[in-house]
């Protein structure tokens, strides 16, 4: 199976992805896990960087710079070129583990073209979706904190990549399981009790116990700014969807 995790930056997925590395769900190995653990992330990223270097790829000939911190996001080109890379990445994966996948949050802008890919493969029916949200506010404290950026330009990347991922969502036949990062710190079991059943495994509560540190959210009280209308109601949206 292919298992990819969306969701934005500073909003849990690398939780979700070591859960589910330490689970033989392989998200990547130890020469391609990249960044490595910051103190910001001291558990590790589980960032593949085979998958991020395309992404950065992808965006970069789509006139994107994902530093440039620009919530515009252009519309997304691939070139055939870039497909074939793609092609060859999931299929080396695919051949090689049985269970497996990635986690990097440019793949929310970039999720209409792996499935394309993956598609264009025969795979499509091998995947699921992990999509793993954060109060919007929490992600901008953090990119503030480790970016540098104001609380402003965080809400708009926040709103910017989130809608982009739920517009995938919404519009995607594919089985997808919702999430909270502030649920999985505060009731770890009651979070991963259907995730595992969601993904048909079994669940070491052992490994959750020793894995999430309910501490390492640092950002859920802080500066405020008044959010849009626009991000209130996205927030809505993925709220319903993580309880329906």
């Amino acid at each position: 199976m292919i298992n990819i995790v969306l969701g934005m930056h500073r909003s849990g997925t690398s939780t979700v992805a070591g859960i589910l590395h330490l689970h033989n769900i392989i998200m990547g190995t130890y020469q391609n896990f990249w960044p490595r653990p910051l103190k910001q992330n001291p558990k590790g990223f589980y960032e593949n960087y085979d998958f991020r270097k395309v992404n950065d790829t992808i965006l970069k000939h789509s006139d994107y710079n994902v530093k440039s911190y620009n919530s515009e996001i252009p519309n997304i080109i691939l070139h055939d070129k870039m497909k074939l890379k793609m092609s060859k990445i999931i299929k080396n994966y695919s051949s090689t583990y049985i269970d497996w996948g990635w986690k990097d949050p440019r793949t929310c802008l970039t999720i209409f073209q792996w499935i394309e890919v993956i598609e264009s493969l025969n795979l499509k029916n091998q995947v699921r979706i992990i999509f793993v949200s954060r109060k919007a506010i929490s992600v901008a404290r953090s990119l503030k904190k480790r970016n540098n950026l104001s609380l402003k330009i965080g809400l708009s990347l926040w709103e910017a990549y989130s809608k982009k991922a739920l517009q995938f969502c919404e519009n995607s036949d594919l089985p997808i399981f919702y999430c909270s990062f502030e649920s999985l710190l505060e009731t770890p079991n009651l979070i991963c009790n259907p995730l595992f059943k969601f993904l048909d495994k079994k669940l070491n509560k052992n490994i959750i116990d020793k894995f999430i540190d309910k501490n390492i959210s640092k950002n859920n009280q802080g500066e405020e700014i008044p959010q849009s209308e626009s991000i209130t109601m996205l927030e809505k949206k993925i709220k319903n969807l993580i309880f329906k």
